[in-house]
């Protein structure tokens, strides 16, 4: 019937891995993606969500020199547990600094077979190579911000490390290069480890993937 609207709602899932080094710590990052969309055209104008809102589900800091392969198990442990076992999020896993061989031990494990290996340019093209993508700093907190400022990023405060990513958020700086390049890093003797975690599940959830959904009717 007219009178009625029947919402689907569609859910997709990615995990975002910035891998840490000697004084850095592994950061991991799990964000939904949300839209919602109506079965009949002509009452779009009702939909109660026109845009995509992205909520941060989970945040966590690996223990300083926490060993790699200790790592791989953890993420791949966390992967396994429900809901997330049956989601089949995508995951990016940032190698920049540690190099192609710590991707491949992520990669190497049944869980995360499918993971997508990042590497971080300054440049300002996004290019495909063999397991991932180059993506520059630029257009993965620029995304960021845009969510924030829309609106459209939701972080649950009950999250412990919520305050952490905040203040992460706020300590980024935006640079400019003589050649009038913009450059992307926390202040001096800050992190962004939480913020480049959330950037790669952000950027994920930007690329063909499987959603889940659900059919929510709505009364008249």
């Amino acid at each position: 019937m007219e009178g009625n609207l029947s919402i689907v709602r569609r859910r997709a899932v990615a995990v975002g891995i910035d891998v840490g080094q000697a004084h850095d710590p592994t950061a991991i990052a799990i964000v939904s993606r949300i839209t919602t969309d109506t079965t009949n055209p002509g009452l779009s104008f009702l939909n109660p969500e026109p845009n995509p809102r992205y909520e941060v589900q989970h945040l966590e800091r690996l223990r300083l020199g926490m060993p790699y392969p200790a790592q791989v198990d953890h993420v791949e442990a966390l992967l396994c547990r429900p809901p997330l076992n049956r989601m089949g999020p995508r995951v990016l896993v940032d190698y920049t600094g540690v190099g192609r061989p710590v991707f491949d031990m992520f990669a190497g494990r049944h869980a995360l077979r499918r993971a997508q290996g990042v590497v971080i340019t300054g440049g300002r093209d996004t290019t495909r190579h063999g397991p991932g993508w180059s993506v520059p700093k630029g257009e993965l907190v620029s995304k960021l911000q845009a969510l924030l400022h829309a609106g459209e990023l939701r972080i649950a405060a009950s999250l412990p490390d919520a305050p952490v990513l905040l203040r992460e958020l706020q300590d980024f700086r935006v640079r400019f290069t003589e050649s009038g390049n913009a450059t992307f890093n926390a202040r001096e003797g800050a992190h962004d480890d939480l913020v480049l975690a959330l950037a790669l599940a952000v950027f994920g959830l930007s690329r063909p993937e499987t959603v889940r959904e659900l059919d929510v009717v709505w009364g008249r």
